[in-house]
């Protein structure tokens, strides 16, 4: 099941992409993993949240500008199209999180209701952020989800899971396609995606975020004593004004990330990958412990956490997500 020479005991995944997705087939299940010798590689709700303060671990900030295009001349959705987060149940007999469609894991959302799903999500939002499902900036199909923060600081909009499959609590993999839309040149990190324990605003969970136009994994502690943070800075820029798949992979036996986008390596986080806190032991990644350190993903965010006040809006997109216990593949 785990290869002994892939980062945290994880296997490396050997993927033969065509133009319907990837071949997963064969003994191994990991994302794509850095070469152990040289990896180097944070985040986390339509209900207004009323507890914004949240200690500061390090994820979040970003640039983009208000209005129909962007600094860069990007188009942004025109807000008269788009379908707002009204609920709209889905179909019964269709696989869990993708409503009308074959799921390809055990949770899904491509979206294509094109509202919010109140029976899969809980929607947060604070400080002037928004989400919405629109139509105008999609990976695949009609719809997509889109979330706009203000640049006002200690914001976020997120969608996080509702009773998210119990076999996921250990050992899971994601996959969703995600747009950024301007070039991060304010302030440094945005969380974006994380899996953790219940409790938002405040869980403990592995993160996936954007850190000053490039990426940040970490492992993020709000929750008991010690509280605390452990980054890792993989070099890959994140690229802007363009869909990407994202493929990830979180464990709690040991406690890590790997991470891939388009197929391709970005990076990891793990004992031996530490950036911050600098000067951080080898051997351990929190408070002397490499396993255990989430109990139980229980839940899973997606939009984005802006940590630090910027002067332009931005925006982010997510289509066709999915989480399962192997590697899901590309479409």
């Amino acid at each position: 099941m785990k290869s002994n020479q892939a980062r945290f005991g994880w296997s490396l995944m050997a993927c033969v992409c065509s133009s319907i997705g990837c071949d997963n087939s064969g003994p191994t299940t990991g994302v794509p993993t850095a070469d152990s010798s040289t990896g180097v590689m944070s985040g986390v709700g339509a209900v207004d949240a009323g507890d914004a303060s949240m200690a500061n671990p390090g994820s979040a900030g970003d640039d983009g500008a208000a209005g129909n295009v962007d600094v860069e001349g990007i188009p942004l959705p025109d807000s008269a199209a788009t379908d707002g987060p009204a609920v709209t149940p889905p179909d019964s007999s269709a696989p869990s999180g993708d409503a009308g469609s074959s799921c390809p894991g055990l949770f899904c959302e491509d979206f294509e209701q094109g509202q919010v799903d109140a029976t899969r999500w809980v929607s947060y939002t604070i400080n002037g952020a928004t989400l919405e499902v629109q139509k105008n900036i999609v990976a695949h199909g009609v719809y997509a989800a889109h979330f706009r923060g203000l640049g006002m600081g200690n914001s976020y909009a997120y969608l996080v899971t509702k009773n998210a499959p119990s076999a996921l609590q250990t050992h899971n993999f994601g996959r969703a396609y995600f747009y950024i839309a301007q070039q991060n040149r304010g302030t440094p990190d945005t969380g974006l995606i994380w899996g953790g324990t219940a409790g938002f605003p405040r869980p403990t969970y592995l993160s996936l975020a954007e850190h000053s136009g490039g990426w940040q994994l970490g492992f993020i502690k709000l929750q008991g004593s010690p509280g605390g943070e452990v980054q890792a800075y993989p070099p890959p820029p994140m690229p802007v004004a363009k869909w990407m798949c994202l493929e990830w992979e979180f464990n709690d036996q040991p406690t890590g990330i790997n991470l891939s986008a388009d197929g391709a390596v970005v990076g990891t986080l793990d004992p031996n990958d530490v950036a911050y806190p600098p000067n951080s032991p080898k051997g351990t990644l929190f408070n002397g412990m490499t396993s255990g350190l989430i109990g139980a993903f229980t839940d899973f965010g997606f939009g984005f956490y802006d940590w630090h006040p910027d002067t332009k809006a931005y925006d982010y997109y997510y289509d066709d997500i999915v989480l399962d216990t192997k590697r899901v593949g590309c479409l």
